[in-house]
């Protein structure tokens, strides 16, 4: 099944359509090599089963249980055996399962969780037999139109074609931004933490979101798809994720809130319980104003601004619009992790 799974992929991707998950005859043409590679990539997928702490906030939108994926990589500069996955699917981990092709369940452990970027790494708690990391490459070398190989751990493992689409900033209503992101269609719906790689079977990103949209910006057509954080966002900083476990830039100022931009406006559409902004007494409904006597002319504005004031530096100044009325709020500038409930020992 896997030997003709690759060669699905390779007769698939000289069409440039879509893989499916049915069995095709092996083509003695294709290289070894290259079948061997992408075999690699499929392997080295795994399933990544969490539970998250009890009373873990996370768990009002995620759920304490969740299911994704992760990809078992080699790194410069970091041990081998460690597994990528998304961000969101360790926080607040108190178990970590990873699930190989065979179905065995085996433990693991977060060892960093990058609130910057939103990916984490994960180490294996038992040697995980024949199952080899692959490597990684920059998704700069990437192009609008190339085709690419996703992956999807867990049970059944799902694989297939993508096209890249676009390469652009994304900036989250939950306090998140990428300078950088990939996006591929058509669109795969177990995209949490699935691996995307190139021709050549090296990982280039992770998969983050389902998308409405992942055409470029001012495209009239509407496609559906995915976005991959890439994995170059994780080089610069990956010797002090090992480290440290957290991101350098991630001591920052959090809020606690959703927002969405409408138009050159911000509006709060979510406050977290306990948070700044709901200490300071921020609601959804508000209109977002400025930032510190800045001007706040879009969402990622609005968070770089935020991000910007620093920690220790006093309270951030927000001004805020309730209908006509327009007043000012003072944010303590508080670390996000500062609210991330941690599991007690291993």
């Amino acid at each position: 099944m896997r030997q003709a799974l690759s060669a699905f992929f390779f007769s698939v991707l000289t069409a440039g359509a879509m893989l499916l998950a049915a069995p095709a005859p092996v083509q003695a043409q294709q290289p070894a090599d290259d079948r061997e590679r992408l075999l690699a990539a499929q392997s080295a997928t795994l399933g990544v089963a969490v539970r998250a702490v009890p009373g873990a906030g996370s768990a009002n939108s995620l759920g304490r249980r969740r299911e994704g994926s992760g990809v078992l990589v080699s790194l410069p500069g970091a041990p081998d055996g460690l597994v990528l996955t998304i961000g969101y699917l360790v926080l607040e981990a108190e178990s970590v399962e990873l699930i190989t092709r065979d179905q065995r369940r085996l433990p693991g452990q977060v060892v960093a969780y990058d609130f910057v970027n939103g990916l984490g790494l994960v180490k294996p708690l038992v040697p995980l037999a024949g199952i080899r990391p692959v490597p990684v490459a920059t998704a700069a070398s990437l192009s609008a139109g190339d085709l690419m190989l996703f992956v999807a751990g867990g049970s059944p493992q799902q694989a297939g074609v993508v096209r890249l689409m676009d390469r652009r900033a994304f900036t989250g209503y939950w306090e998140y931004h990428l300078e950088s992101a990939l996006y591929t269609s058509p669109p795969l719906g177990n995209h949490s933490g699935a691996g995307l790689f190139n021709t050549r079977g090296e990982l280039v990103g992770v998969g983050n979101l389902l998308m409405a949209d992942v055409m470029p910006e001012g495209d009239p057509r509407q496609l559906a798809g995915n976005l991959f954080v890439p994995v170059d966002t994780l080089q610069p900083v990956l010797a002090e994720l090992v480290r440290t476990g957290a991101h350098p830039q991630a001591k920052r100022p959090w809020l606690g809130v959703n927002a969405m931009q409408l138009g050159s406006r911000v509006r709060i559409t979510r406050v977290t319980a306990g948070s700044p902004a709901d200490a300071a007494g921020l609601r959804p409904g508000h209109w977002v104003a400025a930032v510190d006597g800045q001007p706040v002319l879009s969402l990622e504005s609005f968070y770089k601004q935020v991000w910007a004031h620093g920690l220790g530096t006093g309270d951030i100044r927000l001004t805020v619009r309730e209908g006509e009325r327009e007043r000012e709020l003072q944010l303590p500038a508080r670390d996000r992790s500062e609210s991330v409930a941690r599991p007690q020992g291993i």
